[in-house]
């Protein structure tokens, strides 16, 4: 999987290393491995996370994010967004 991930304001964690890669296996099958993904986590204020989750698919760049005091919840919220984002715009080039 091409997953760039990067922390802010916290420290480099295995366990949430591990998470994204188990959360980003549905999307990286919808996309057939083909795009990269780049996910940025930052630790705002002691209190809130805040993810963004880019993309260039098929010559778009999408991009989601979420924040909440759980970096679990926040994760899930960014990687559901980008799912959509890439259903919406697969249809789209399909109906060509």
């Amino acid at each position: 999987m091409t997953i760039h991930i990067t922390f802010n304001n916290m420290k480099h964690s295995e366990s949430v290393t591990e998470h994204v890669h188990e959360i980003m296996k549905e999307l990286i099958k919808i996309t057939d491995n083909k795009f990269p993904f780049s996910m940025n986590l930052t630790k705002e204020n002691d209190q809130q996370h805040h993810v963004v989750l880019n993309c260039s698919y098929m010559g778009k760049d999408l991009s989601s994010n979420a924040s909440h005091e759980n970096l679990y919840k926040a994760i899930g919220k960014t990687v559901d967004s980008m799912k959509t984002q890439v259903l919406r715009k697969s249809k789209k080039t399909y109906r060509k």
